[in-house]
Order: C-alpha cells, then sequence, then structure tokens
C-alpha cells in the first residue's frame, strides 16, 4: 500500500495537503481516492466519522484527518530536506496563525454559501460574515509584503483566495456584492498570488483537470484496503455503495463542481 489521499479533486481552487506533498517531496507516494461528499457511494464515513475530506491513510491503515493534522504529517516525512512548518519560534507561530486566519476565512466563505442552499437565505449570516472577510484580505495584503517564505501559512492563504475566488464566480447570496474582485484594493497581495501559483507545487494542479479514476466503486475498494490493513485481514466487500450524509435539493445545488 501506498498513502491515500481521500480528498475532493476540484482543481479550480488549490489544496494544501496537495501542495505540501509536492514541496516535501512525498506527492509520489501518494494515491489520489477522489471524493465527491453529496453525491452516492462517495461516503468515508467508515474511516474518519465526519466524513471529511482531505483524510489521509497510511500504509498501516492508521487514519489522520483534518488539513492542518494532514499537512502536518507530510511536511514531518519530507524526503527533499524542505519544511513548510517552521521550527517551534516566532516564525512558527506566525505562520500557524496566518494558517488559522486562512483556514477560518475558508470556513466563513463556505457558511456564506450554503445560505444559497436556503428557500430564504439568511441575510444577516452574510453581513454578519463579510466584514470579517474584508479585514482578513486587508491582513494578508499586508503580509504580501511581510513575509518572503512559502510557508504553510502562505499555503492555507492560496487555498483561501482561489475557494473564495471559485465562489464568487458560481454566486455569492444577498447582501454579498453581485461581482467581488479580492484583488482589487490588494496589489502586493495581487502580485504574491500571481507569482505563487507558478510554482511547481502548485501548476502542477492548480486548475489542471484530474483524469484518474474517480468511481464510487473506486473510492469504496480503497476504503475497503483501508480497513483490510487496520485488521491485518482480507479487506471487506466494498460492493454496497454508502449513501451521503446529505443532498443539496437540485434547485440549489450548482453540482459537483461547486463541491469542495
Amino acid at each position: 500500500m501506498t498513502m491515500k489521499l481521500f480528498y475532493s479533486p476540484t482543481h479550480n481552487f488549490i489544496h494544501k495537503s496537495v501542495v505540501v506533498a509536492e514541496e516535501v517531496g512525498v506527492w509520489g507516494q501518494i494515491e489520489e481516492v477522489p471524493v465527491y461528499p453529496r453525491e452516492l457511494g462517495y461516503s468515508i464515513a467508515a474511516i474518519n466519522p465526519l466524513a471529511k475530506v482531505p483524510t489521509l491513510a497510511l500504509e498501516d491503515g492508521t487514519v489522520l484527518f483534518g488539513s492542518q493534522t494532514v499537512t502536518e504529517y507530510l511536511d514531518s516525512i519530507s524526503v527533499n530536506g524542505v519544511r513548510v512548518y517552521p521550527a517551534p519560534g516566532v516564525e512558527r507561530w506566525d505562520a500557524l496563525t496566518r494558517l488559522s486566519r486562512a483556514d477560518l476565512f475558508f470556513d466563513i466563505v463556505t457558511r456564506i454559501i450554503h445560505e444559497r442552499l436556503l428557500d430564504h437565505p439568511g441575510e444577516h449570516i452574510v453581513a454578519w460574515h463579510w466584514p470579517k472577510l474584508m479585514r482578513a484580505l486587508d491582513e494578508m495584503e499586508r503580509d504580501a509584503s511581510r513575509v518572503a517564505a512559502f510557508d504553510i501559512g502562505q499555503i492555507g492563504t492560496l487555498q483561501a483566495l482561489t475557494f473564495f475566488e471559485r465562489q464568487v464566480e458560481i454566486g455569492l447570496p444577498s447582501p454579498a456584492p453581485t461581482h467581488f474582485n479580492w484583488r482589487e484594493g490588494h496589489p502586493d497581495l495581487t502580485g504574491w498570488f500571481e507569482r505563487a501559483i507558478q510554482r511547481r507545487s502548485v501548476a502542477d494542479h492548480f486548475k489542471k483537470p484530474f483524469d484518474g479514476a474517480d468511481s464510487p466503486e473506486f473510492c469504496q475498494a480503497k476504503i475497503a484496503e483501508v480497513l483490510g490493513a487496520q485488521s491485518n485481514e482480507q479487506a471487506p466487500d466494498s460492493s454496497a455503495l454508502p449513501t451521503p450524509d446529505f443532498v443539496a435539493p437540485a434547485s440549489a445545488s450548482p453540482g459537483r463542481a461547486s463541491q469542495h
């Protein structure tokens, strides 16, 4: 077995776990397992009770989940000397603070866009959270000229910005602006972003369509392999496809391309 990365292979936003794996030289040790959480057959609850991606299964069946756990583990097994998590000290706390800001930014955007699924979106939810996103963008702008390293904080910032941009393209619920360009008023952040997406670890995946196996049967077969490794027994039957925890109303869901 190689390591298995269960994740949503939507490549028009940047995945931290993929970039970190590339940066530290372990991407070649990882098998990609696509997950579409709202579709029949893709539930990973058998190995992660929260059924959230990314989830990383190690060769012995150990399962790690939560992007910060997955990325820190990948960083810890670097084979090329690159470490995106700084050593303990001021630089590490700075990087982790920027990472937390980026992850919380991502979570807030997710909270806002889920209002699209409702017949009567809660405008107060959007109004409450929107200023937080604007303040975070202003801090990212200041950090763009201050931070020289391409560390986990900046990798997280790439993910947050590209996910946000993608959701703006799909359409944000009111009272968020119908059209919003985070680049306006953030020239340093824009320049940093354009340079960062040229890195090989990003360019190899960003906006590159996934072209591997991604059927529900493939997903469940890989879950069965993980369970088999955990018990040191033959992998259990994977023919039964589990139902997703939630299916968005057809009228409210933009489809597979919007999933994260």
